[in-house]
């Protein structure tokens, strides 16, 4: 009995510590930030490619040292590089410190993909229970995000974009606290007598022989680099069709509303249907990518909002399929292994996209983003679906 109240209490600490980390005020008004101190749209671009190479660089090795390690420590050290990346940001002038602080925060990134899922995982006495347990803290993870949006807007709009980068500091401030509190869970697997060598080779055996984590490694990469793309130029497109600051933060917290309604109606689905969603998700959401575009109105922000409500879905049951199909040897490893895939996507897509900005509208490149992410849905699959 004592355990499994230790269990709760470690569970909703790092619930806890999800909301806190996620209680970002500026990222409803960052690309505005940036555009205000001077940073073209292709400039702003480039960083999404540097944070994208950044974690192709350090996701595998910083997924083996959490498999192998503390994870307490690395999420400390996670909180630490954010902090010292959003006070670059608010003082920085020139372009290289933005590049310098956009590299910080892609270690971080890198740091911390998969650990919080891991230790939720590894406290889960009922497995067949973790896509709830991922409803849950994707639950707190978009409440605090919708939060921080309405707020970020109007503050933003009302006192200066500068200065929800302050603001954005304290709740990092106290996840030092709730860090410290959570008990450095152990993988329920004994990974400390493994080689590193030993965690990566087994992280790559078992997505050998495994085809829809194989498939569902390329389909988050393209599907959900493409989103970023679409996640960090959206305020542009939205102050181009008249959306004021405040109207931006307000419709971001629609987004979270949206994923919140997504990962629930992930969480619900029968299993028997989830090989469709994991092979047929991606054509939703390209085609709501294609409207956005075509639209190039007030009307595109529907279907920006009908994106997350495919694209969250997909991720609950992908994630549930995914863990509950490998050990907890190279847990971390394997996820990091999909966040690298995706940031290899990413590199590529945002480079291209930073330069296509400097001859077209951020409309066209949705167009152009949504036509690709169709096209892959539809091959994927007429090819996969009945094979597998």
């Amino acid at each position: 009995m004592f355990t499994q109240n230790k269990n709760k209490l470690n569970i909703y600490l790092i619930y806890t510590y999800v909301f806190l980390s996620t209680f970002i005020l500026f990222y409803s008004c960052d690309t505005l930030f940036y555009l205000e101190r001077g940073i073209s749209s292709s400039g702003y671009m480039l960083f999404v490619t540097i944070t994208f190479l950044v974690q192709i660089i350090l996701e595998i090795p910083s997924g083996i040292i959490a498999d192998k390690f503390s994870r307490k420590k690395i999420l400390l050290l996670s909180n630490s590089l954010f902090i010292i990346s959003t006070l670059i940001f608010i003082f920085s002038k020139s372009y290289y410190l933005f590049v310098l602080a956009t590299i910080i925060k892609g270690i971080d990134n890198a740091l911390v993909t998969g650990i919080a899922n891991s230790m939720l995982y590894d406290l889960t006495k009922n497995k067949n229970e973790f896509n709830k347990v991922l409803f849950k803290k994707n639950f707190f993870y978009n409440i605090s995000y919708m939060i921080a949006m309405i707020l970020g807007g109007y503050i933003g709009e009302k006192y200066g974009l500068v200065v929800n980068y302050y603001l954005s500091l304290i709740p990092f401030i106290i996840n030092f606290f709730i860090i410290i509190l959570i008990d450095d869970i152990k993988n329920s697997q004994n990974t400390s007598k493994y080689f590193k060598k030993d965690i990566l080779i087994n992280a790559f055996h078992e997505i050998k022989n495994n085809k829809i984590i194989i498939n569902s490694i390329f389909t988050n990469s393209i599907v959900f680099s493409i989103i970023k793309l679409v996640e960090e130029s959206h305020p542009e497109y939205s102050s181009n069709i008249g959306i004021s600051v405040f109207g931006i933060g307000l419709y971001t917290s629609l987004i979270l509303v949206m994923c919140i309604i997504g990962s629930y109606l992930g969480s619900k689905i029968n299993k028997k249907y989830y090989k469709f969603i994991i092979y047929a998700n991606s054509i939703f959401v390209g085609l709501c990518i294609f409207l956005i575009g075509l639209l190039n109105s007030k009307i595109g922000i529907l279907f920006l909002l009908l994106i997350y409500i495919f694209s969250e879905s997909y991720e609950n049951i992908m994630l549930s399929t995914v863990h509950n199909s490998i050990s907890s040897k190279s847990r971390i490893t394997i996820e990091s292994i999909f966040s690298m895939s995706l940031s290899f996507f990413g590199l590529i897509l945002g480079s291209l996209m930073s330069i296509f900005l400097n001859f077209i509208e951020v409309h066209q490149l949705y167009i152009f983003l949504g036509a690709i992410i169709i096209t892959y849905g539809i091959i994927n699959f007429v090819v996969n679906y009945k094979k597998d």
